[in-house]
């Protein structure tokens, strides 16, 4: 019998074993994602199963999270202007009503005085109506109050409305770079903020080692650009960079400039080789070097030197531009006026016929002159013109005159914030009407108190010190002892007799000249002084203005009054008509934008359900192939871990 000899390839139990659990685990876990895809309706349970997908998945989620942003931004601007369009629609609405009444009460002559006063009730109604309007909100959020979105921009009381907003806008993102506004404030509007005191004088602030290079106009007039400059000497031969690139004020370039000579081995500061420093005027830098010639020139394509006013050079000196120091709220008044100063005392304020003396001797800074004003209690602001060269007033109050004058100083002249100045034209006094004279004749007369007459004629002034010189050269002509100056308390012409006579001054008009009732110098008195009336009030040029001076025409019989109102909201609804007209562009082009991000957001929306929501059918297929192959895996294993020795010798 022949023996047969067997091979057998034996597997260890242990191997056996960790095989069987590896491809039970793997298994297990392939069905365990298949139902979490399921379960989720997601492609990808984990970044780690296809990176680059996750990456794209990602992307888009992030790129529809700001489009759905920008979407509920334009949906609100749509709404807002859409809203804004209707207000502006009922204030177009309501000046039409007025405008008709003016036109009917003025152009019927037999309208009673009865009805004149019933109609002023009405007109009463209709400013208590747009004030309602201006204070319509959308959302919580005031239309017409600027940025002030959260507090009532008007109040009124009997037919004199004031503007508490201010004349900001509010902006919405609705694509990238573009956050157009969505508002217009009550300037806008209503003309609430259209008339301001001062800016007439340029208050001139010294330059300082203080001063930020941000509130200089620079030596263009474009700002001064931070860069690096060149600067080259002779005696001894030097040159040298200056990176001014971080400089905020003109003390940072002047301690740059001096550091970096000193760096490059020149002795700095007055009396040495090199110094930079404030120019004697007060007003630019200067380079001095104590020999030779200096150079400061560009570095590269900068402009830095140029708009420092140092560009070029010098026999010892380079003596720099004005750099057009501009008025902020930090700004000394001991800096004013190239660095001359002033003192301040007190100024008068007449706001509405509330009055007050506000004291300034106790400023510093144009802050604390703005904050002392402010805190004045009277509808004004005081703020920095846009320029920045002045102080200007607001006045708050439609309907109201506000009048800025002296407290016994010279304080509202200095400051250039005086309404009845030297300068003011007579073209715009009484509220835009002017004051007519008789051309080549007498426009009224003054009799001294030592009984001589003089008459004055106004012919070719254009101004109030054209006033002042021609009634002085009067009297100078007829030897009279009386001057005409600006009043020194309040405003207006003030007329001084030193003749030293018994009669009264008197001054009266002549050709039927309406000149000095339009000054309100047509006076007189027992005294030795006459001062006239300020018929130079500041009124806001506002739909309010008009129709208070409508409601006061109407309750007078003053058929000029009413004409000239009537006159004035007939632009006001031209203004109302064109402004409504860019308002309604404006939210159609915000709906249209509206439609494209929507549709932008159904297609990244489309997208990313591409790269990220599951296939349930592919999905259902997998988890039962995935289900087969556990099962399998399973009976399989259970058999060979039944296997032995035995199996083989069979």
């Amino acid at each position: 019998m022949a023996v047969t000899a067997i091979s057998i390839n034996r597997v260890s139990n242990s191997l056996r074993s960790y095989s069987l659990l590896e491809s039970l685990r793997a298994n297990t876990l392939n069905l365990f994602l298949e139902q979490n895809r399921i379960a989720s309706g997601r492609k990808l349970n984990a970044p780690s199963e296809d990176p680059v997908g996750a990456a794209r998945a990602t992307q888009l989620s992030e790129v529809l999270e700001r489009q759905n942003q920008l979407l509920t931004n334009i949906q609100h601007a749509s709404s807002f202007l859409s809203a804004t369009d209707t207000a502006v629609g009922e204030v177009s609405s309501l000046l039409i009503d007025a405008h008709n009444i003016g036109l009917t009460m003025v152009n019927n002559g037999s309208v009673s005085h009865e009805e004149r006063v019933s109609e002023a009730q009405l007109i009463l109604g209709i400013i208590d109506q747009l004030a309602t309007v201006g204070n319509r909100q959308y959302n919580g959020m005031y239309l017409f109050g600027g940025q002030q979105t959260r507090s009532t921009p008007f109040t009124q009381d009997h037919g004199v409305a004031e503007y508490r907003g201010d004349t900001a806008s509010v902006r919405t993102t609705v694509d990238a770079g573009q956050d157009p506004a969505i508002n217009l404030n009550g300037a806008d509007l209503f003309g609430a903020l259209s008339s301001k005191v001062g800016g007439h004088l340029d208050l001139d602030p010294a330059l300082t080692a203080s001063t930020r290079l941000v509130d200089c106009d620079g030596a263009t007039r474009s700002g001064i650009q931070r860069g690096v400059i060149r600067i080259s000497v002779t005696a001894p031969a030097t040159s040298f960079q200056v990176d001014l690139t971080t400089a905020d004020t003109i003390g940072d370039v002047l301690e740059s400039i001096n550091a970096a000579a000193a760096d490059a081995g020149l002795t700095v500061g007055p009396g040495g080789q090199f110094h930079a420093a404030l120019s004697a005027p007060g007003d630019g830098l200067e380079i001095v070097t104590t020999a030779g010639e200096v150079t400061v020139a560009e570095s590269g394509s900068g402009t830095t030197a140029r708009s420092l006013g140092i560009l070029g050079s010098g026999a010892a000196t380079i003596a720099g531009s004005d750099l057009g120091c501009r008025v902020t709220t930090m700004t000394e008044i001991s800096s004013l006026f190239g660095g001359a100063g002033t003192a301040l005392g007190s100024i008068h304020i007449d706001s509405g016929g509330r009055e007050a003396d506000v004291d300034l001797s106790g400023a510093t800074t144009i802050q604390d002159v703005l904050n002392l004003i402010n805190a004045s209690g009277l509808d004004i602001a005081a703020q920095i013109n846009a320029v920045g060269t002045a102080i200007e007033l607001v006045n708050l109050v439609s309907g109201s005159e506000l009048k800025i004058g002296e407290a016994g100083g010279t304080t509202a002249t200095t400051l250039g914030i005086r309404s009845y100045y030297a300068g003011t034209l007579l073209s715009d006094m009484n509220q835009g009407a002017g004051v007519t004279v008789r051309e080549g004749r007498a426009d009224f007369s003054i009799r001294a108190k030592n009984d001589v007459t003089f008459e004055v004629s106004l012919t070719g002034a254009r101004t109030v010190q054209d006033v002042l010189d021609k009634i002085n050269a009067a009297a100078a002509a007829a030897g009279v002892a009386v001057t005409a100056s600006l009043a020194v308390n309040g405003n207006g012409i003030r007329i001084v007799d030193s003749t030293g006579g018994a009669q009264d001054l008197v001054i009266s008009k002549e050709n039927l000249s309406a000149a000095g009732d339009h000054l309100g110098i047509l006076k007189s008195t027992s005294g030795t002084e006459i001062v006239s009336d300020d018929t130079n009030g500041i009124v806001p040029d506002s739909v309010f203005t008009a129709l208070h001076t409508l409601y006061e025409g109407l309750m007078h019989d003053d058929t000029v009054r009413i004409s000239a109102a009537s006159a004035k909201l007939e632009s006001f609804i031209e203004q109302a008509s064109r402004i409504q007209g860019e308002v309604g562009a404006r939210a159609q082009a915000m709906d249209i934008r509206q439609q494209y991000t929507e549709d932008a957001v159904v297609a990244t929306q489309s997208l990313l359900s591409q790269a990220q929501d599951l296939d349930y059918t592919e999905a259902v297929t997998q988890f039962q192939l995935a289900q087969t192959t556990l099962q399998a895996n399973l009976m399989t294993g259970s058999r060979l871990m039944q296997l032995s020795l035995l199996d083989y010798l069979g």
